[in-house]
């Protein structure tokens, strides 16, 4: 009554290509007729939020900035209109707050972004509830070979754009490929096969 260890393993790999090939419905909705799924994944949504953490700084300095001219103003012994000088400080501390808020909404988009790669295209899909999905395709014209980086966190990242490997002492930017992977080589592979 033992199982067939070889229908066992076959059934498992099966299993995996289509566990690996389905989408969500949003994402199955973007191909063409014949389009087929090779690979798809998800980013971390704290690598996309760590990019924003130095934006802190201009934070800081913005609502820092805001917080002296109103404090200032408001010692300041102004008569008639000139009252509202205090009150132009507020943009200035607003802007700082929303310097504040920007890992936050990358950390929002990261959660609706998905990556494909199908074999004909690969694309990076923001999904939106009350919106169309936003795409951002990859050309052969930009495309240079994968490369594959491991991060000190144990993620990867896969850069896709020729311009990101022509700058390697600049951060690319996240549309430059697929960025916080648990695992960036099954994706390496699968370009590497239907793109050379």
């Amino acid at each position: 009554m033992g199982t067939d260890p070889t229908k066992s393993a076959g059934e498992s790999i099966s299993q995996k290509e289509a566990a690996l090939r389905s989408a969500p419905p949003a994402i199955t909705a973007l191909l063409a007729p014949g389009e087929t799924i090779l690979w798809h994944g998800r980013p971390r949504p704290y690598v996309f939020m760590v990019r924003g953490l130095p934006n802190l700084a201009y934070g800081v300095t913005w609502s820092v900035l805001g917080a002296f001219w109103y404090e200032g103003a408001v010692l300041a012994p102004f008569e008639g209109w000139w009252r509202i000088v205090p009150y132009l400080s507020f943009p200035f501390i607003f802007a700082g707050f929303s310097f504040w808020r920007y890992p936050i909404r990358l950390g929002a988009q990261a959660r609706r972004t998905w990556y494909v790669v199908t074999d004909r295209r690969l694309f990076i899909a923001e999904l939106h509830p009350d919106q169309p999905p936003h795409l951002r395709v990859f050309t052969a014209g930009e495309m240079a070979p994968p490369q594959l980086v491991k991060r000190f966190d144990g993620l990867q990242d896969l850069i896709l754009t020729r311009r990101a490997l022509d700058n390697p002492h600049l951060t690319p930017r996240l549309d430059a490929g697929f960025f916080g992977l648990e695992d960036a080589s099954a994706a390496e592979k699968a370009i590497r096969a239907n793109w050379n």
